[in-house]
C-alpha cells in the first residue's frame, strides 16, 4: 500500500479511538464530578481578579467591593449545582458593572468595562489550558485501555498494511505465469532449472499471501499479549489518540491534500499527444513470437498510438532468451507486421522506446543496434 494510503488508514483508526475513548472520558468526567471542580477554579480566579481590579484600576473602598462581589458569588454559586456549570463572559461582565454602577459612578464603570476583560481572559486562558491538559492525558488513558483490550496496535498496523497490497498478489501472479512462459520457451537444461527454482519460490510466496491473516483487532489470533512490541504498539495508539479527534482530523485532511496533488502530479501527457487529444493509450500484453532470423518471444507493453502520425511507442518485455543477439530495428520491424492487422493496416511505424531497450541491451541486440 502507498505510504499515504497507509498513513491515511492509520489516521482514521486513530481519530476513531480519541472520538470514543472522548465520550468514555466525558461520561468518567461527568459521574467524578472534574467538571465541577475545574469551574470552581475558573470561579477563585476570576473573583481574584475582580477583587485586585476593584482595588488597583478603581480603588473603590471595602464596603463597595465586598457588595459587588457578593453579587458575583451568588451567581456563580448559581451555576455550580449544574451538571454542566459554564458562565457566560457577557451574562458575568453585566452582573459586574451592574452592581458597580448601583454603587459608584459612571467613570468607575467604564473604568471596569475597559480592564476587566483582560483580567478575565487571563482566567479564561488559564482554566482551558489546565482542562485540556487533564482532559488530553485521561483520553489518552482511556484509550490506551481500549488499544490494549481491543488490540489495535499502530506499529502492527502498519506492518500489515504495508505488507497486504491488495496488489501484490495479482503482481506475483503475473510474475509466475511470466516464469511459466520463460520455462516452456527455454531448451537450456541448466537455465531451466534456476527458473523452476525461481518459479517454486514465487509459488510458496503466493501460497503465504492468500493465507495470511490479518493480526490486528480482537477477533485476531495468536497474539502474544506479554510482548514488549505489543503492549508498546497499543500504548502508542491511546497517547496517540490522546493528541485529540480535532487534531487528527485536520491532519487527514492534510494528508488528503498530499493524496491529491500526487495523484494529479502522476498524470502525465503522452509525448505525440495532440491538441485534440486525438491520440489514445492500448494497454496489451500479447505475446509476439520474432522472426526474420531472430528466435525468442516478447510481450509488447503500454503501447501508445498516433493517429496522426500513424506511428506506435511502446515498450517490450523479453520471454526466454533468443538463440543469436539482432538489432533492435530487426525487432521493430518483426512487431510492426504483427501489430498492423490491429490498425487495419494503418501503422507507419512501430518505435521501441530507449528505456526498453536498454534493459535488454548486451544479451539481446547486437552492440551496432543501441
Amino acid at each position: 500500500m502507498d505510504y499515504l494510503d497507509t498513513a491515511i488508514v492509520l489516521t482514521l483508526v486513530i481519530i476513531t479511538v480519541a472520538e470514543f475513548s472522548a465520550l468514555v472520558t466525558d461520561r468518567l468526567i461527568l459521574m467524578a464530578g472534574s467538571r465541577t471542580r475545574g469551574f470552581e477554579e475558573w470561579c477563585q480566579c476570576v473573583v481574584e481578579e475582580v477583587r485586585l481590579s476593584l482595588r488597583d484600576d478603581v480603588e473603590l473602598n471595602v464596603t463597595q467591593s465586598a457588595s459587588v462581589l457578593e453579587q458575583l458569588n451568588m451567581l456563580m454559586a448559581s451555576e455550580r449545582d449544574k451538571p454542566q456549570p459554564y458562565l457566560n463572559r457577557s451574562v458575568l461582565m453585566n452582573n459586574i458593572l451592574s452592581t458597580a454602577l448601583k454603587v459608584s459612578t459612571p467613570k468607575v464603570v467604564t473604568t471596569l468595562e475597559q480592564v476587566l476583560p483582560d483580567r478575565v481572559g487571563k482566567c479564561d486562558h488559564r482554566a482551558t489550558s489546565q482542562f485540556r491538559l487533564r482532559t488530553g492525558i485521561k483520553v489518552a488513558c482511556v484509550a490506551t485501555v481500549i488499544s490494549l483490550a481491543l488490540n489495535i496496535n499502530s506499529v502492527s498496523l502498519i506492518s500489515e498494511l504495508e505488507s497486504n497490497d491488495a496488489n501484490k498478489v495479482a503482481r506475483i501472479q503475473t510474475q509466475v505465469e511470466s516464469l511459466n512462459d520463460k520455462l516452456q520457451a527455454e531448451s537450456d537444461p541448466t537455465n531451466a532449472g534456476s527458473i523452476m527454482i525461481e518459479l517454486r519460490n514465487r509459488l510458496n510466496q503466493l501460497s503465504t499471501e492468500e493465507t495470511k491473516t490479518f493480526s490486528v483487532g480482537p477477533l485476531a489470533q495468536g497474539i502474544n499479549r506479554m510482548s514488549i512490541d505489543w503492549i508498546f504498539g497499543c500504548v502508542l495508539t491511546g497517547l496517540l489518540a490522546g493528541l485529540g479527534a480535532p487534531f487528527w482530523r485536520r491532519q487527514l485532511s492534510r494528508l488528503m491534500v498530499l493524496k491529491d496533488t500526487k495523484e494529479a502530479v502522476s498524470v502525465t501527457t503522452p509525448a505525440n499527444q495532440n491538441r485534440y487529444d486525438e491520440k489514445e493509450e492500448i494497454q496489451t500484453d500479447p505475446a509476439v513470437t520474432v522472426s526474420s532470423g531472430v528466435t525468442g518471444q516478447f510481450a509488447p507493453t503500454n503501447i501508445s498510438w498516433d493517429p496522426l502520425t500513424k506511428q506506435i511507442d511502446l515498450d517490450v518485455i523479453a520471454l526466454g532468451k533468443p538463440e543469436s543477439t539482432y538489432t533492435p530495428d530487426e525487432l521493430a520491424h518483426t512487431l510492426r507486421e504483427k501489430l498492423a492487422p490491429l490498425y487495419s493496416k494503418k501503422l507507419a511505424a512501430v518505435n521501441i522506446r530507449p528505456d526498453s531497450l536498454n534493459k535488454m541491451a548486451g544479451y539481446f541486440f547486437t552492440s551496432n543496434g543501441v
